[in-house]
């Protein structure tokens, strides 16, 4: 294929004064919006609960010593990894929902470079569908999905968009902002005024444009002034690039080729979708049934013109990008992985390790080392790009020490705590800090245009 407590992390602000200093009013107006606790029905959940924007300290990366043995550090701080900081810090694989004992039965993707995602479509010579929001897409773009958590029962869980207003109402800030930017009268609403979801729509408006902005969007990792040919790999690194790109065939869908071409950045990802035989997550509460992911999407029929197979659709969740991929655990769609050794032992060995049996699940103590539970949908899985690929237990290594190379914050996290660049200084900036972030999205593209 191409293809902590819950309050304390609600609470918390930092911010960037760098990133912060060049947001426009809107996307400041948008970071308020994302901060805030009082638009869930216990005032206790917030945007930033589950896409946390402060930074949260994990190894990262591998100080080689003379004698060529290697430390992890925890290098502090690092950059945000737009996840719920308690799945990080906890293991935890979903995320508090505003109300007592409710969870969501997804794990909480990163919203981090979510800006270049396409509009929901389906290419009809790779017959394959791209793009959207969500694990399985089915929010056209950022507004779409910024309208979505609010009103969700298991997460702010607001009754109706009239209710959100309400709130916003309260917030003199609010008031004036929103007449400001976009003639709203707050104040003058009420609940059966039509302006409400002019209202609504603004302020999805807002956090979508916040979220385009360049604390999402930073695109100074490692990986990318390597890109810029200004730094180099150490040798794990640059023999996990290889395999990468080459027989672990990561980059067939994660790719590592640039937006627009040679000298533009790459986005990980080229926003498929893929059925991986991932196995079921017994430590969500409810033990809620597997998530059927792409066939629950609503615009399938849409974007294809007739009805699609299964064997297209279910279990196929998002590909995401894997930038700041060290800093988002746990992993996949229900957070079944825990670490990236795990999740790139699993894609090489899905297939070659035995059925776990008594129980058949990630509870099993042999999981992962011996053997495997049989995935969520495993008819419909992939079994062409992942499961048997014959990787040694150094050739894993290597990988996952590239894809640390993804955090952003390298100037930072390059130079610290051991390490030393003397290529990038901890005040470098973005080789590609002036490529653009699109308004909206980038629109209904052709895979060609996401790097294919």
């Amino acid at each position: 294929m191409k293809v902590l407590s819950l309050i304390l992390i609600a609470t918390i602000t930092i911010a960037n004064p760098v990133y912060a200093a060049n947001q426009t009013r809107e996307q400041k107006l948008g970071k308020l919006l994302f901060q805030d606790i009082n638009l869930s029905f216990n005032r206790n959940q917030s945007c930033m609960s589950c896409h946390a924007l402060d930074s949260i300290d994990v190894p990262v990366a591998q100080h080689h010593t003379d004698d060529d043995s290697s430390v992890t550090m925890a290098l502090k701080p690092i950059t945000p990894g737009f996840v719920d900081a308690a799945n990080v810090l906890d293991g935890t694989s979903v995320s508090n929902g505003s109300l007592v004992r409710k969870f969501g039965s997804l794990n909480a993707p990163s919203v981090g470079y979510a800006a270049f995602s396409p509009v929901f479509f389906r290419d009809s010579e790779e017959e394959l569908f791209f793009g959207g929001q969500f694990w399985n897409g089915r929010a056209a773009d950022l507004v779409e999905q910024a309208k979505a958590p609010l009103l969700n029962p298991v997460e702010m869980a607001m009754p109706n968009e009239w209710s959100v207003i309400e709130r916003l109402k309260e917030n003199r800030k609010y008031r004036k902002l929103f007449k400001q930017r976009y003639n709203i009268d707050l104040a003058g609403l009420n609940e059966d005024s039509p302006g409400v979801a002019n209202a609504y729509q603004a302020m999805a408006e807002a956090i979508a444009a916040f979220e385009r902005s360049r604390e999402f969007n930073r695109f100074d990792s490692k990986f990318d002034f390597e890109a810029a040919g200004i730094t180099s790999y150490n040798d794990s690194e640059q023999r996990g690039a290889d395999l990468f790109d080459g027989r672990a065939l990561c980059g067939l869908c994660h790719t590592t080729e640039g937006i627009e071409g040679d000298g533009t950045p790459a986005l990980l990802t080229d926003f498929s979708y893929d059925n991986l035989g991932v196995p079921a997550n017994p430590q969500i509460p409810g033990n809620p049934d597997a998530d059927p992911g792409l066939r629950a999407n609503p615009n399938l029929e849409a974007a294809r013109g007739e009805p699609s197979p299964l064997s297209e659709t279910e279990g196929r969740q998002k590909v995401m990008s894997l930038r700041n991929i060290a800093l988002t655990a746990p992993y996949m769609h229900n957070g079944v992985f825990k670490t990236l050794e795990e999740v790139v032992h699993f894609y090489n060995t899905r297939d070659v390790l035995d059925r776990c049996i008594d129980p058949a699940d990630a509870t099993h103590p042999g999981f992962g080392v011996t053997c495997w539970p049989e995935g969520e949908f495993h008819a419909t899985r992939n079994i062409t790009e992942l499961g048997n690929l014959g990787l040694s237990p150094e050739d894993e290594a290597d990988i996952v020490a590239y894809l640390k190379t993804f955090t952003d914050n390298y100037p930072r996290w390059g130079n610290s705590s051991g390490l030393r660049d003397r290529n990038v200084s901890k005040k470098a900036k973005s080789p590609f800090a002036d490529f653009p972030v699109p308004v909206h999205s980038i629109g209904n593209q052709a895979p060609s245009r996401l790097g294919q």
